[in-house]
């Protein structure tokens, strides 16, 4: 910061001298000119010594005109002033300042001096364009600075997958190398941060599956009569396993973009093979349709069938008998709509409901299944996609989770 103010300070300074030197000879010139009372001096002068005034006149460049004394209507103190030689001063706001000079009974003379351009209005120019350099110069110092500090607010602003910063190349000779210095070691430190949790959350959920493992083998062993306390332990399992899985899923996908192997996706064919392979799974019971266009979709499909596929699963754990897919094509993007006839979701929860663990009331808890996580995985693939996600209600009574992505086709 000493840096910074030590050198704005010699460079306005150094400005404002040169500035105020260079200007000053270019609108401080009526010092080299002489002043009305030296002209009157002059003039005085060489008619007492019977010069020709005339002559001495053309010698100053100075206009004259010859007059009549009695085409001016003269007080009578003027008048008797006229006729003791003495020159009379006057002040015209048209014509300047001039002089007159009695030569003859009748005659005088009428002496304009030069125009002098009034100290206001000289000042005035004088100081817009003092200031007008002083800030051309001042942008000059400023550019550099400006220059940087953009390189730096694009570098903070755009953060990376991981969710940390990309390094910035601020040269060490600018004037916020300190600046971008410090960003660079918090970088460092938010990427040590990310790297502990990430490494912190694959190491709790790989021991998990350790235990896990030999819960189940001994689970294994199932009596003839399963009794209660054995299918709850093995309900138990199945969540915690299932937990584990979206952990890892998560982790995995909080790490970066991975690289996306972009193809024309055929929709409703994608989700025709999602509702088969789930059908004896998830769907029994549950009368699930497919409605709307064949529509096509520029996307990852190994990703694009895995947030659809979370979807599905999701509507169908709180459906009571319906689920609808819908394909709707409009004129700048493509959607993809799963429905349920369930209970809904509350409008104050649906901008929480991507979020990771969350839990919303008691229609759509644990006890359904599932880790809170398979929501937010969605979220990440779409977002992945530049697409949006959000819910709303549903015409069957539930929720409708919605998938919105550009019509790259027609755009």
């Amino acid at each position: 910061m000493a840096r910074l103010f030590i050198s704005l300070y010699i460079f306005i300074t150094i400005a404002l001298i040169g500035l105020s030197a260079g200007l000053e000879k270019l609108f401080i010139v009526s010092e080299d000119l002489p002043s009305s009372t030296s002209y009157v001096s002059f003039i005085q002068a060489a008619h007492k010594q019977n010069a020709n005034i005339e002559n001495f006149l053309s010698e100053l460049n100075l206009n004259y005109q010859t007059k009549f004394i009695k085409d001016f209507a003269w007080s009578q103190d003027n008048l008797t002033k006229l006729h003791q030689g003495k020159i009379l001063t006057f002040f015209d706001p048209q014509v300047g300042e001039q002089l007159y000079l009695k030569i003859s009974p009748q005659q005088l003379l009428e002496i304009s001096l030069p125009e002098y351009q009034s100290s206001s209005q000289q000042f005035f120019i004088y100081s817009v364009v003092f200031f007008l350099c002083l800030g051309g110069v001042i942008a000059l110092w400023i550019w550099p600075l400006w220059r940087d500090l953009s390189r730096l607010q694009k570098t903070v602003s755009e953060v990376l997958p991981d969710g940390s910063i990309a390094p910035n190349t601020i040269s060490n000779t600018s004037l916020i190398a300190p600046i971008a210095i410090a960003i660079n070691d918090m970088r460092s430190q938010i990427n040590e941060l990310i790297q502990n949790q990430r490494e912190l959350s694959g190491a709790v959920a790989h021991e998990f599956r350790t235990p896990l493992a030999r819960l189940k083998f001994s689970l294994a062993m199932q009596p003839q009569t399963p009794n209660a306390p054995w299918l709850e332990m093995q309900q138990d399992i199945n969540e915690l396993e299932r937990l584990v899985q979206e952990m890892l899923d998560y982790a995995s996908s909080n790490v970066q973009i991975p690289e996306m192997n972009w193809t024309e996706i055929p929709v409703k064919k994608l989700c025709t093979k999602i509702i088969q392979r789930l059908e004896n799974s998830h769907l029994q019971g549950i009368n699930t349709e497919i409605n709307g266009d064949d529509i096509h979709a520029l996307a990852d499909e190994h990703f694009m069938e895995r947030a659809v596929s979370n979807l599905i699963v999701n509507a169908s754990r709180y459906a009571n008998k319906q689920l609808h897919i819908n394909l709707y094509k409009n004129p700048s993007n493509i959607e993809i709509c799963i429905e349920d006839d369930g209970k809904g979701i509350a409008p104050d929860i649906r901008e929480k409901i991507f979020s990771p663990f969350f839990r919303p009331d008691e229609s759509r808890n644990r006890t359904k299944g599932g880790a809170g996580l398979g929501l937010a995985i969605v979220k990440r693939i779409i977002d992945w996609h530049k697409g949006k996600c959000f819910v709303t209600d549903s015409k069957l009574g539930g929720a409708k989770f919605v998938i919105q992505l550009k019509d790259t086709f027609n755009s």
